[in-house]
């Protein structure tokens, strides 16, 4: 069906070639692949900032549970005969440097610093979640096996609720 202005399609009227999907689907793995690699550096500096025990331990169980996702994204990649492909990654890069400056910024508290950083994590666990759902969804729809997604994804919530959980602590 042929788009026109008198004839708007709906979600239902398009058809998206498997080779396309394929390419959205890379991309999106892409996307969170090189993702997560940035995010690994991203902890390490704000574990070193994080005033309280409690917060540097999550933010360590994030690293280790980030390096797990990506083993198992590596494994996606093998399943699919591809390799990871660099990204730009701007939009996470920027989230993260808005992150960092909102909690290095003078004149902050410990206290300050932590719930901006418990802020910023969640936020950043939210777009994780919504990349594997995507994921999971497109790999369906190229015949793939989406349940290399699940574990990945539960890690994700995990930590949103985690880092929720903490964040209430510190505001309650």
């Amino acid at each position: 069906m042929t788009e026109t202005p008198n004839q708007p399609q709906t979600p239902k009227d398009v058809v998206i070639a498997d080779a396309h999907l394929k390419r959205i689907f890379l991309e999106h793995l892409n996307n969170i692949y090189y993702g997560k690699k940035h995010l690994l550096d991203f902890l390490a500096e704000v574990v070193e900032i994080a005033s309280i025990n409690q917060l540097k331990l999550a933010l360590r169980e994030c690293q280790d549970d980030t390096v797990t996702q990506m083993m198992q994204l590596d494994s996606v990649y093998n399943m699919i005969n591809e390799q990871p492909s660099k990204i730009s990654i701007l939009g996470m890069q920027g989230l993260t440097l808005e992150a960092y400056i909102s909690v290095i910024k003078s004149g902050k508290t410990p206290v300050e610093r932590d719930v901006f950083i418990l802020f910023y994590l969640q936020i950043i666990e939210g777009i994780e979640i919504t990349y594997f759902k995507v994921l999971k969804n497109l790999a369906k729809s190229l015949g793939y096996n989406n349940s290399f997604f699940d574990h990945p994804f539960d890690l994700a919530v995990e930590n949103k609720i985690l880092f929720d959980a903490i964040y209430k602590e510190y505001i309650s």
